[in-house]
Parts: structure tokens; C-alpha cells; sequence
């Protein structure tokens, strides 16, 4: 009975390990099974996070293409464009290797196996123009800009002039931005002499400007009136531009300054030949409603002032305005006349910025092409990919992907 006693004993204490072993079991199987869907799941998290690490990447590169594309597509910033870069480049190199037509292939790979590859193109685009030796670039902006220090600083240091036209009151402006007095314009009336006299001669005046100039003397009537029609003020213009120059030279004795008068005529040039230093025109020649016989710009009247007046005849007036499409033909004249100096008149006030800068854009740039600037480049790396879409020799079938700036820059000059 004791034995059978013992025996029941013993089969109950194994029943109750063996139960328990297999809970155990169970609980550390299903730990395990929580733990594997916990990694699971922050797998998946981390799968997730590096996809929209991934897209977050995608968008600001297409995003930084899209910009710098659109950057340096202004006007005359590239000159030879990336898409003719591309043809040429496919040409020269893969003419080979890609399908050339619908029913033949020469060589290898075809089109089904092109979708990998990309080309890098050297672009080399417009950094900022440098003045060269020798030559006077100015440019004379209306009123509101030539307050504006960031528009002042833009013309100086990546546009290139050289010189900065201005009154009185607004040349500190000019100096803190970068121009010395010698390359300072001062605009003067010279009908009211004296005024002028009075406003250049203010306390804190440091020296002579490098130029000073007056627009078009003999061009009004010799004599203003009253509503009443009375004479109010008479004068002579040649003694008021004479009563200036006096003034001038004898507070800035020469080399110190240059005195320069714009007229429309020649005839009208010459009544102050032997008063001022130099001698320019200000009609730009384009055709107007009642002078429709006159030519599309002034390189005939360039022409004829520089017959009458030699190298007296300098510092040649484009328009803003007026000469937008002509300046290539302007600026290549002026050298063939020798002249070493091209202003650009942008005070008409009623353009818009925009279009002032567009017309900036085509006046530095064929400044440069006519040896008056110099151009500074920067080379970016524009990158296409295949997009696996039509003949691999059409630009159609080449997407860009990226545009790198290499840091590398280069100076050109003609």
C-alpha cells in the first residue's frame, strides 16, 4: 500500500514539471514572437523613414535643377547652350552604340539597354564682368536706383561699369558702394551755372570728381518765361556751360577732371568745342513719329561726330530704352572708331526694372564681346540620364537630373 502510495506520488510530481516546463516554454516562445513583431515593426518604421528620407532628397534635388535651370537660363548668362553640348556630345561619342534608326543598330548597346547610362556636359556659365584697362564703362540709372545700394552695388561688382553718373547730393552714395571720385559722373545743369557752382561747393565737397557733364546746353530755348510770358531768364548758353568750366578748372586745375558736354547736333557740338574736354552725342536716332526719315540708330551720327570732332568725340551714349536689339551693332562701331569708352543711358523713368535689367544683361554682354569688359565664368556640370523613351541620338529621350557647381571659374577676354 506504502509502495503504491509512493508511486502515485512520484507520477503526480512529474506530471506537475512536465506541466510547468511547457508553460514556460509557451511564455518564452511567445515573448520571442513579440519581441521578432517589435523589430517587425520598427523595421517597417525604418523602412519608412528612409523612403521618405529618400523622396525628401529627391524633391530638393529636382527642386535645386529646376531653380539653377531656370537661373542660368536669363539672357546671355550661357553662351553656347547645354542642349547643343548634348547633341554634339552624342554625336561624337555614342553615334555607335545606340540605335539609329527603326530598322537597324549599329553596334551595341541597343535602346533597351541605354536606360542606365548619363553624360555630364561642361557648361560654363556668366559669374560677374570685370573692367579692362583702358576703358570706361558708366552707366547714368534713374533716380530711384541711384539711391539703391543693393542695385548700385550689382552694376559695380558683377555687372562692370566701370563709372557711375550721379548729382551732388548722391555722390556719397556712389563712394560707399564702391566708386572713387574719379570714377564719378557729376550730372550738372548748365543752364543754372551758378546753382550748380553753389551745390558742389558745399562744406564736406572731398575733391573732383573724375567727369563732370552737361546734357545738351543748346538744346531749349535761349530764354525761359513767366506765365505771363514775361523774359525771366536770360542767357547765354555758352557763357553759362563757360561760367562752370571756369569754375571747375580753376578749383580742380586739369588732369584732375574731364569735362564733357552731350548735344544733338553737330552744329550744336561745336559752339562749345573750345570750352570742354570732350564732346559726345545724345540722340539715339531711332525713328519717331514726325522724323520718321531718320535711321534705326545713331551709328551715322557717331559718324559724323567723329569726322567733326577726332578724339575729341568719346564716351558714347546707348539707350536703356531705345537701342535694346541694336547694341551689338552700336558697340562693334564704337570700336571701329577707335573709341575706348560706352555709357549706358538708363534714366528713362518710366521702363521698368525688369526691363532695365534685361537691358543691362544685353549691354554688358556685348560690352564683353567688344573687348570693353572682361567675363568671369563659372563651369557647372549639367547631368542627363536616358529616361528609356524613344532614340537615344534625340534630346527628347535625355532627362536632366543634375546640375553641379564645379567651383571652377575662368576669365575670358576678346
Amino acid at each position: 500500500m506504502k509502495s503504491r502510495y509512493s508511486l502515485h506520488l512520484i507520477l503526480m510530481l512529474f506530471l506537475f514539471v512536465f506541466i510547468t516546463s511547457c508553460k514556460e516554454e509557451a511564455i518564452v516562445e511567445q515573448k520571442n514572437e513579440s519581441n521578432s513583431s517589435v523589430q517587425s515593426i520598427l523595421a517597417k518604421g525604418s523602412d519608412l523613414s528612409t523612403v521618405q528620407v529618400d523622396s525628401t532628397i529627391q524633391k530638393e534635388k529636382k527642386e535645386k535643377v529646376k531653380r539653377l535651370k531656370k537661373e542660368l537660363e536669363k539672357p546671355y548668362v550661357v553662351i553656347e547652350k547645354p542642349e547643343t553640348i548634348l547633341l554634339q556630345k552624342l554625336s561624337e561619342k555614342y553615334s555607335n552604340h545606340f540605335k539609329l534608326g527603326k530598322s537597324s543598330t549599329i553596334g551595341t548597346p541597343s535602346v533597351q539597354s541605354t536606360n542606365y547610362i548619363t553624360i555630364e556636359v561642361d557648361v560654363w556659365a556668366f559669374e560677374k564682368y570685370h573692367n579692362s584697362s583702358g576703358f570706361s564703362v558708366a552707366i547714368c540709372p534713374k533716380s530711384d536706383w541711384q539711391t539703391n545700394n543693393s542695385y548700385i552695388s550689382l552694376l559695380r561688382n558683377i555687372y562692370g561699369f566701370s563709372h557711375f553718373m550721379t548729382v551732388h547730393d548722391y555722390i556719397p552714395i556712389a563712394e560707399s558702394n564702391g566708386y572713387p571720385l574719379s570714377n564719378i559722373i557729376a550730372g550738372v545743369d548748365a543752364h543754372f551755372p551758378q546753382q550748380v557752382i553753389n551745390s558742389y561747393n558745399l562744406p564736406g565737397t572731398r575733391g573732383p570728381c573724375g567727369f563732370y557733364y552737361a546734357d545738351e546746353p543748346d538744346h531749349v530755348p535761349l530764354s525761359f518765361f513767366n506765365g505771363l510770358g514775361q523774359q525771366i531768364i536770360p542767357y547765354s548758353a555758352i557763357d553759362s556751360v563757360s561760367k562752370f568750366v571756369n569754375y571747375i578748372r580753376g578749383k580742380y586745375p586739369p588732369p584732375n577732371s574731364k569735362i564733357v558736354i552731350g548735344e544733338t547736333t553737330v552744329s550744336s557740338a561745336t559752339k562749345f568745342d573750345e570750352i570742354v574736354d570732350f564732346v559726345t552725342i545724345t540722340w539715339y536716332g531711332d525713328p519717331i513719329n514726325f522724323w520718321p526719315f531718320l535711321s534705326t540708330d545713331q551709328r551715322d551720327r557717331w559718324t559724323e561726330f567723329n569726322n567733326s570732332f577726332g578724339n575729341k568725340f568719346n564716351y558714347l551714349w546707348i539707350s536703356g530704352e531705345l537701342d535694346r536689339g541694336e547694341m551689338d551693332q552700336l558697340m562693334g562701331h564704337a570700336r571701329n572708331m577707335n573709341k575706348n569708352s560706352v555709357w549706358l543711358y538708363a534714366g528713362e523713368m518710366g521702363m521698368s526694372n525688369e526691363s532695365y535689367w534685361d537691358a543691362i544683361y544685353e549691354f554688358s554682354y556685348y560690352a564683353f564681346i567688344h573687348s570693353f569688359l572682361t567675363r568671369e565664368e563659372r563651369r557647372y556640370i549639367y547631368v542627363y540620364t536616358y529616361n528609356g523613351y524613344g532614340d537615344p541620338m534625340e534630346i527628347t529621350s535625355w532627362d536632366l537630373t543634375d546640375i553641379i557647381d564645379s567651383g571652377e571659374t575662368r576669365i575670358l577676354s576678346y
